[in-house]
């Protein structure tokens, strides 16, 4: 699998702002999108993603969510209580209470879970993800359903951070380290 980068993206975009700007980092970040049926109509995205606070008494985690298809046919944070979904130009954010204020230096697992309906109908589909704070391991995984391959598949990104990218038979896995704050990764395919 080859990266495809985005060449029109100015340094200023990709450098983002400072860290200072963000009361977490993530340590790490991994997302899995599984397509459930071989007509692309019902998917699942799992993401695991450890959190450094970098200020004391964080209470509130924003997530934000985008894409095709219905995005909230079924959403799960584990350990955090929903507050909203306030509706974005591109998706939604997603503010969820954490279980309790977290002091400066501590850790924290965000879990979600979501069921996507209707969005990996076409007959080339992608997924991507973009990270908000300062991150040093993202990863993402695409598993297809049994009987259905991926076929030219390739990242769209940033020409930053150290790529790593491999295609089994069912399953995309790309991984970047210190990945840009706010540009998408995207990892598109074709179906066989």
């Amino acid at each position: 699998m080859q990266p495809g980068y985005v060449e029109d993206i100015e340094p200023s975009d990709i450098n983002g702002p400072p860290a200072e700007c963000f009361r977490y980092e993530t340590l790490k970040f991994s997302g899995r999108l599984e397509i459930k049926d071989r007509d692309g109509k019902l998917a699942r995205f799992v993401r695991r993603q450890r959190v450094r606070f970098l200020e004391d008494g964080v209470s509130v985690y924003f997530d934000r969510v985008w894409g095709d298809g219905v995005l909230f046919a079924g959403y799960a944070a584990r350990h955090m209580r929903i507050l909203d979904a306030i509706p974005t130009r591109k998706g939604y954010v997603v503010p969820l209470a954490l279980p309790r204020p977290f002091a400066r230096g501590e850790t924290f697992d965000i879990e979600t879970e979501r069921r996507i309906v209707g969005a990996f109908i076409q007959e080339s589909a992608y997924w991507d993800s973009a990270m908000s704070a300062p991150t040093q391991l993202l990863t993402l995984d695409v598993l297809a359903p049994p009987g259905l391959h991926f076929r030219r598949p390739e990242i769209i990104a940033p020409p930053r951070g150290d790529f790593d990218a491999r295609q089994r038979a069912r399953l995309l896995t790309f991984q970047v380290q210190r990945p840009a704050l706010d540009i998408p990764y995207r990892l598109a395919w074709s179906w066989k």
